[in-house]
């Protein structure tokens, strides 16, 4: 048996749908119930638990030998995962996949406080005597939907990425293809690290892909990490989430994002990832 803890997380969700398609029928530890039926629809398993109810999370997995977590950011997520993992094993899993972010913003000293999470969780599930498997996608294309009123009202995309540099983008799809299959095969995978992306390009050059795509010429417009600070402070974003999206944008600028690995893509999904365009079409209600 199947837990997907995190299901109704974009990632979460995507996994969900894979693992279906692929025949299985994983059990989904979810906080709300009514949101992870309106999201992965009224048939799936679902065991409600919180993250940080130990007793609530072993007695949600339990059966399940293998389990998928990914969760949001937030300043208790190495505490939460912690507990999931061992909450996991506590109730006889074998074999836990996690997802972690991009490795040159993943350390015991980096500057992003997710970043060191995610750190701090990689380290004890190593140690747990559980089979593992990590996986380390790129940036990722959704996050461009937090552009969608600027493109709506403004025909603009206002980021503090500089508009020429490389960037290797992931659909969140990709990663939901790839963990779902590496969930399913232990033997092939357990052990293992992959970090991977799709295709490289540019924020211009998306840009130019989501205006082509909605039929209205986009103007992609670079700011500095201090108004981009700014202009999240006065969307009253907590400060950890401030302080941790400008420590990714100030490593991407420093290429922490920039290089192309699409082999685990084609190589475990047995197909390319998908491409900006593809997502801009997909999406296109989003921005239009």
């Amino acid at each position: 048996m199947y837990a997907v803890v995190g299901a109704t997380g974009n990632t979460g969700r995507a996994v969900v749908k894979e693992l279906k398609a692929l025949g299985e029928s994983p059990v989904c530890v979810v906080r709300n119930p009514d949101k992870a039926k309106d999201v992965l629809g009224a048939d799936t398993k679902f065991a409600v638990a919180e993250l940080d109810d130990r007793a609530g999370m072993e007695k949600a997995m339990a059966g399940a030998k293998r389990v998928f977590v990914v969760t949001g950011h937030n300043p208790k997520s190495d505490v939460q995962q912690i507990n999931v993992i061992d909450a996991a094993k506590a109730a006889g899993a074998e074999y836990v996949v996690k997802v972690s972010g991009g490795r040159d913003v993943i350390g015991p000293n980096v500057e992003s406080v997710n970043g060191q999470a995610h750190y701090r969780i990689e380290e004890h599930l190593k140690k747990t005597g559980l089979q593992w498997c990590i996986l380390s996608p790129g940036l990722f294309m959704q996050n461009i939907l937090g552009q969608a009123a600027n493109i709506k009202d403004q025909g603009k995309i206002i980021q503090p990425w500089p508009k020429d540099l490389p960037v290797a983008l992931i659909d969140v799809r990709d990663t939901g293809a790839l963990g779902a299959r590496v969930l399913r095969e232990p033997g092939k995978h357990a052990g293992k690290m992959y970090t991977f992306t799709g295709a490289a390009t540019t924020f211009g050059e998306f840009a130019n892909v989501i205006g082509e795509v909605i039929g209205k010429p986009l103007t992609y417009v670079t700011i500095t990490l201090e108004q981009a600070e700014a202009g999240l402070k006065a969307r009253n974003m907590p400060d950890w989430l401030v302080a941790h999206l400008i420590a990714i944008a100030r490593a991407g600028g420093q290429g922490a994002f920039s290089k192309e690995n699409t082999q685990p893509i084609r190589d475990i999904v047995g197909r390319a990832p998908i491409t900006t365009r593809q997502f801009a079409q997909d999406f296109k209600g989003a921005f239009g």
